[in-house]
């Protein structure tokens, strides 16, 4: 890096593999990065390793080099692969002394000195993609990259870290959506099918203390222009997408608005989203509508089932928000899919009403996933010195890092698996009965 680079750039994105398996959905945030290079005319290749077995893996990366010739590998980071990128990074450069390595992603945007290490030259946390452009275009000038917003940069051996720029409402580029075309037959979300992922919005307005979120975009919650997402959503060729948007579902008149627009030009697909309990259980009126434009799921934070862990989330909701909200969800055929955080704090009997509330609403599909403190979420600042079991590989949602307050750990883990055992055959028979988007069913079939 210090030493200049080659003026023609050839760059390698790699999205790190990791185990899940409710949900293997494309990369987008790449196909952004990727659309870019394709504007400014510089070869790109995307690296998904979901596509790829577990095996192998640093193997492949190094013949994608060779065969293509990259200089540049650009890695995708979330809080669960911090550790696999930095230790791939150290491998890489003894194979590649040359090569530029650099780090985006959410996890970079939010904890970007954790990147900060020998085997990175760039660390991307800018709102964005204007920086990344300006200096691809200047072939990695260091000069360029002093006059730059949102990266950090090692020159003269040492770290410089540029104050980030301002937030965004709009993406300057498109998306290639080449790798999810590639990948279909490997997509896939748990018992759902096939989904595109779109995006109309940056953070989050809401500031639940477990989510970073609403920390993205230096904090700010803008919205894209409707007629562009519209102009999106046509252009994808498939049928079913989901807004990953933190809420879709939050200006009422802006959802009335997306719903008749998408009626009026006769654009028939599926569309999941997320939304907050409150809304849906204030405004039961703009859900025939949104039916009527294809919304058939809405992903909704019920996070608990107790006012007072609500109140600990600082979710600011309330357990009849969450029963309205299915209520209303289940009698306009819409499902809820009801997204819990069980706590640290829960006791035997919290998992048991937790069930119960379950059954009681006639829920039918839901996501858990154990209480964790994200590094730059308000959570992490109250909990960072109880923290256990914090390697990067268990910031996952699924492995418990808080110690429990009233059982083990190994008795709690076994009890969060109980849930989905509980829970997710039901699902199953459901789907294989052709009844799992059924609201009024109550039933196995």
């Amino acid at each position: 890096m210090e030493n200049g680079m080659k003026k023609e750039i050839k760059v390698l994105l790699i999205r790190p593999k990791y185990s899940s398996i409710v949900a293997h959905l494309e990369p987008l945030g790449l196909e952004y990065v990727a659309g870019l290079c394709r504007d400014m005319n510089i070869k790109c290749e995307i690296l998904d390793e979901f596509q790829h077995s577990w095996f192998f893996r640093l193997e492949r990366i190094k013949k994608k080099i060779r065969e293509g010739g990259y200089n540049v590998v650009g890695f995708n980071a979330n809080a669960n692969t911090v550790d696999y990128i930095l230790d791939r990074a150290a491998q890489l450069k003894k194979e590649f002394p040359d090569i530029c390595i650099q780090v985006g992603g959410p996890e970079a945007e939010l904890n970007y000195t954790d990147f900060c290490k020998d085997q990175i030259d760039i660390v991307y946390y800018d709102n964005g993609l204007k920086t990344q452009k300006n200096i691809w275009a200047a072939g990695l000038d260091p000069e360029v990259l002093d006059k730059q917003t949102g990266i950090c940069f090692k020159k003269d051996g040492k770290w410089v870290v540029k104050e980030k720029g301002e937030p965004v409402d709009c993406f300057i580029v498109k998306p290639d959506r080449t790798e999810f075309y590639k990948g279909l037959k490997k997509n896939f979300i748990f018992m759902k099918g096939k989904f595109a992922l779109s995006k109309a919005s940056f953070s989050c307005p809401f500031n639940c203390n477990f989510c970073y979120c609403t920390k993205m975009n230096s904090g700010v919650y803008t919205e894209i222009d409707l007629d562009s997402v519209i102009e999106e959503v046509e252009s994808i060729k498939h049928d079913k997408i989901w807004f990953v948007d933190d809420t879709f579902f939050f200006n009422k008149e802006r959802v009335i608005s997306f719903c008749e627009k998408i009626i009026e030009k006769g654009i028939k697909k599926q569309f999941m989203a997320y939304a907050r309990a409150d809304f849906i259980a204030e405004n039961p009126d703009v859900l025939p509508l949104a039916y009527k434009a294809g919304f058939r799921d809405l992903l909704i934070g019920l996070e608990a089932v107790s006012d007072a862990q609500l109140k600990e989330y600082n979710k600011q909701t309330s357990r009849n928000d969450n029963i309205l909200a299915i209520k209303h969800c289940h009698e306009n055929n819409i499902v809820c899919n009801g997204l819990f955080v069980v706590s640290h704090t829960s006791t035997k009997e919290d998992f048991r009403n937790l069930l119960k509330f379950i059954k009681d609403n006639n829920l039918l599909w839901m996501v858990f996933g154990i209480f964790t403190p994200y590094k730059g979420t308000d959570a992490y600042e109250q909990y960072k010195d109880k923290l256990v079991n914090f390697k990067s590989k268990n910031r996952d949602g699924l492995h418990v890092t808080v110690p429990p307050e009233h059982m083990s750990a190994f008795m709690f883990q076994m009890r969060y698996y109980w849930l989905h055992v509980v829970t997710y055959p039901k699902i199953i028979v459901r789907t294989l009965f052709g009844t799992a988007y059924d609201t009024k069913k109550t039933g196995w079939f």
